[in-house]
């Protein structure tokens, strides 16, 4: 019991120091169900292949309010000294969309260090822009960018690191590393460098129960930097129930369900406590997990994301 009140002194202190500000890459509260997407050092962690599919529809009851879909999957190889993986991303917001498709290929020390296990990783894709005005009311017909849709590609890359054990792990990443145009060539904002820190703590309760907290610390280049803090019980290992709050920003609870190893269902919803709050029902997610293969003994990760 100690134990779980200085973790929850710890993540209390962390969101207090840290103001709330958007960011730019996609938004998901159930990033603790797939961590490739923010980390490439996670690819192969997991000991199986690992696939993980993800809606995530935000303010609901908005028209135009963004809806994205996250695909990963990942699986280690050459006796799990490395890992590969693929992950996929498509948000679209009223008339503009972005997508991405990146591989990940991870490289995981043989040796122990004070009890933990390093990963390193490298991600590198290509990120789509799109804009389609033909359904919006348009003012200027003389404006060649509200006449006709159009996409724009361009080659990306990131790195991560992560050391884990049994009862903690660390996590630190830049998924993009190369600033682009989010408008007609290039025009429009620029998607910024975002950069990521995660931690997480493991505590048994007794042969039953476990406590799970993490957090997920956000920054991206001229905005203070931002934080999500997770809390969650897991019971026999095969149901967890949990609570979630984005700093200043919302508050939500999530649920996981596995079934017979193989399979998780997971569900989120969270709702905005800024002035977002008004005519929308929150935001709402659904996602699944598929393992195959089975995990070793000798090498595994207890934090069931």
């Amino acid at each position: 019991m100690k134990e779980i009140k200085s973790l929850f002194l710890l993540t209390s202190l962390l969101g207090f120091f840290v103001p709330a500000i958007g960011q730019q890459d996609a938004q998901i509260s159930l990033y603790l169900r797939n961590p490739l997407q923010y980390n490439s050092a996670h690819a192969g962690t997991e000991g199986v292949l690992r696939t993980t599919l993800i809606h995530r529809a935000q303010w609901v009851g908005w028209e135009g309010a963004p809806r994205t879909q996250f695909f990963s999957t990942h699986a280690p190889i050459f006796r799990d000294r490395m890992g590969v993986g693929f992950t996929a991303m498509n948000d679209r917001s009223g008339a503009r969309g972005h997508s991405e498709f990146m591989a990940h290929v991870a490289y995981h020390l043989p040796e122990v260090i004070q009890g933990f296990r390093i990963s390193t990783g490298l991600s590198f894709g290509v990120q789509s822009n799109r804009y389609d005005f033909a359904s919006l009311q348009v003012h200027d017909l003389g404006d060649p960018l509200q006449e006709m849709a159009y996409s724009e590609s361009a080659f990306n890359a990131g790195f991560g690191a992560m050391a884990f054990r049994d009862d903690w792990y660390f996590g630190l990443s830049i998924p993009h590393l190369i600033e682009q145009s989010m408008g007609f060539q290039g025009s429009g904002p620029v998607q910024r460098r975002h950069g990521y820190f995660t931690v997480g703590r493991l505590i048994p309760v007794n042969s039953a129960v476990d406590f799970r907290a993490a957090a997920l610390m956000k920054k991206v280049q001229g905005a203070p930097m931002t934080v999500d803090v997770n809390a969650e019980l897991w019971f026999e290992q095969s149901v967890s129930i949990g609570a979630m709050m984005r700093w200043k920003e919302g508050f939500g609870v999530q649920a996981t369900y596995r079934h017979q190893m193989q399979w998780r269902f997971h569900y989120a919803v969270d709702f905005p406590l800024n002035g977002l709050a008004n005519r929308n029902f929150g935001s709402h997610e659904i996602g699944l997990t598929w393992d195959f293969g089975r995990k070793p003994i000798a090498y595994q990760s207890p934090r069931y994301f």
